[in-house]
């Protein structure tokens, strides 16, 4: 029941985004509109060239060179445009293809399995990897919508919180994954951090997402720091890792959509791409910062989140 709620609440949220993309649309018109008009204008200049160039002592050629120029750069964001919808709209379909696909193969085999006579250990097992598998594509579906939810500002409650409590939370999640990699973990007592005013669950998302990105992408045996600093006028949370590292190419595109660099897609083959995007969306939409630095490849990674506050709060 929980599981058909989610997804009820997620269609929901997908057909409100009907009314966007018509919103869009009346967009698009407005702007062929506006170009249309804009060749008119022109046309109409050309015509009246002479005169318009006497009266103002212009050169004869200004006008035709105005107008041939701005054809030529409309042209050339046009074919641009159509060049990155073009890569993004692949880059997109296979993602989600083998984001969908994995579960669902995993899902079909495991009802295939419990059709046969097997015993209730083997059906309890089957059923609890359904009901992971469910879980997957429900957060899938929760990460793809948030696309739009965290742009929303009306969609965001704020509540005073310890962000002590939220990494513990956290870390709580994956603590299977940390002991099958045997990851140390080092958390700061947090000492003298003040409460946050934020979005508790947009908040938990990025923690989760950083979490998570530090133990998938640090090898095993590997080390994670956690701490937190408070300055005068913001807390900054730090999440420190002996990981796969950065590239300067990837400080830079890492918060794009569906960016996902080499390496990381060798070490974690179901990761979307968005969740760091996501992350810096929500960040923003506290006024706050999210940034990563590393030394290079092989030589770990660290982020750091920076919350504004105030005393009082």
């Amino acid at each position: 029941m929980e599981h058909l709620n989610r997804l009820h609440i997620q269609l929901y949220k997908l057909n409100q985004k009907g009314y966007n993309i018509t919103m869009k649309k009346i967009f698009r018109s407005g702007k062929i509109i506006i170009f249309i008009l804009y060749i008119v204008v022109i046309f109409y200049l050309i015509l009246k060239n002479k005169q318009i160039t006497s009266s103002y002592n212009l050169p004869s050629y200004i006008i035709p060179v105005i107008f041939f120029t701005s054809i030529l750069f409309i042209c050339y964001k046009y074919l641009v445009s159509i060049l990155k919808d073009g890569e993004l709209e692949q880059e997109i379909i296979s993602i989600v293809n083998h984001s969908f696909r994995t579960p669902l193969t995993s899902m079909n085999w495991y009802i295939k399995e419990l059709e046969k006579n097997i015993t209730q250990n083997e059906k309890m097992l089957y059923l609890q990897n359904l009901n992971n598998g469910t879980n997957k594509l429900l957060d899938i579906i929760d990460i793809l919508v948030g696309i739009k939810d965290v742009e929303n500002t009306t969609g965001y409650f704020f509540e005073a919180i310890s962000m002590r409590e939220l990494v513990e939370k956290s870390i709580k999640k994956y603590r299977d994954k940390i002991n099958n990699k045997n990851i140390i973990f080092q958390i700061s007592t947090f000492k003298d951090i003040p409460f946050l005013t934020v979005d508790l669950k947009k908040v938990s998302f990025v923690i989760d997402t950083l979490v998570e990105n530090a133990i998938s992408y640090t090898k095993n045996d590997g080390k994670i720091l956690i701490d937190c600093i408070n300055n005068s006028n913001k807390l900054t949370l730090f999440i420190s890792d002996t990981g796969i590292g950065l590239k300067l190419i990837d400080k830079i595109m890492m918060f794009h959509k569906f960016y996902r660099n080499n390496n990381a897609k060798l070490m974690n083959t179901d990761g979307m791409g968005l969740k760091l995007y996501l992350s810096k969306q929500i960040i923003k939409r506290h006024k706050g910062k999210i940034y990563a630095k590393s030394n290079g490849p092989n030589k770990g990674t660290t982020f750091f989140v920076e919350f504004p506050f105030r005393k009082n709060n």
